[in-house]
Order: structure tokens, then C-alpha cells, then sequence
């Protein structure tokens, strides 16, 4: 299962996205089943409604009933870590929704994310040692 970002969902969707054709071509490419969080549709949806309207959120939304794409549930227990991820990266700073997607990786074992954010996720650290493999460059 490859991770997958909040830029890379909306690079596949808006055309006009820099990356676009790189996410179109990297989906080809790995044609693996693809995994996210709650934090990242919920921030997906938002910048989808204020950058291309309601109907782009509900396309995106439509891949997710039509299980394109598997969500990752956090639970309560990862709070403490998700905290001191978030501590440990606020120079950056670090968000939830990239919070959630290395407790995501800790709990896959691995790392491979599509991601158009190469500093944060050049950064980052899942399991306080193993680097993200970004598969989008």
C-alpha cells in the first residue's frame, strides 16, 4: 500500500497542478492500493471546496465510496505520539493531517508515500529513525 498526501490528491484532480501529470504518471506507474487518514480527506476537501468548488470535493469523495482508496482510522492511543510528533517538527511545523500519516507509516511498517511536499516529507522521521520513501520523485 503506497501513503498518500493531501498534494498528491490534489494535483491528481486539478489539472492545472504543477504536479499533475507527475501524480497521473506516479499512479500508473505503482498501480498499488493506496492509503490515507481522516486528517488528510478532511484537509483534501477543504482545499478542493475553496480552490475548485463543491463538485471537485464530491469527485474526490465518489473514489473514496467507490473504495479507490483506504482510510486509516487513529485511534485515541496514538494522541501522545501524534503530540510529540508534532513538538518534535514545529520548526517546521508539522500538521495533523502530516501527523497522522507517519503514525500511519509506523503502523504499515514502511514509508513509501505519494507527496508533492518533499521538504516535510524529506524531514520526517516515522519511527524516530526510518526516512519516507517518495515515490512521486
Amino acid at each position: 500500500m503506497i501513503i498518500v498526501d493531501t498534494g498528491f490528491w490534489l494535483a491528481l484532480i486539478d489539472q492545472k497542478d504543477t504536479y499533475h501529470e507527475r501524480a497521473k504518471q506516479a499512479l500508473k506507474k505503482y498501480n498499488e492500493p493506496l492509503i490515507t487518514t481522516w486528517c488528510v480527506v478532511t484537509e483534501t476537501c477543504y482545499l478542493l471546496l475553496t480552490r475548485k468548488g463543491v463538485q471537485a470535493q464530491v469527485t474526490f469523495l465518489n473514489s473514496l465510496e467507490k473504495e479507490l482508496f483506504t482510510i486509516f482510522n487513529l485511534e485515541p492511543h496514538h494522541t501522545p505520539q501524534i503530540i510529540k510528533l508534532m513538538e518534535k517538527y514545529a520548526n517546521l511545523p508539522m500538521d495533523l493531517a502530516d501527523a497522522s500519516l507517519v503514525i500511519l507509516a509506523e503502523h504499515l511498517g514502511h514509508g513509501r508515500i505519494f507527496s508533492v511536499d518533499q521538504r516535510d516529507f524529506n524531514t520526517y522521521r516515522w519511527k524516530q529513525t526510518y526516512p519516507f520513501e517518495n515515490l512521486l520523485f
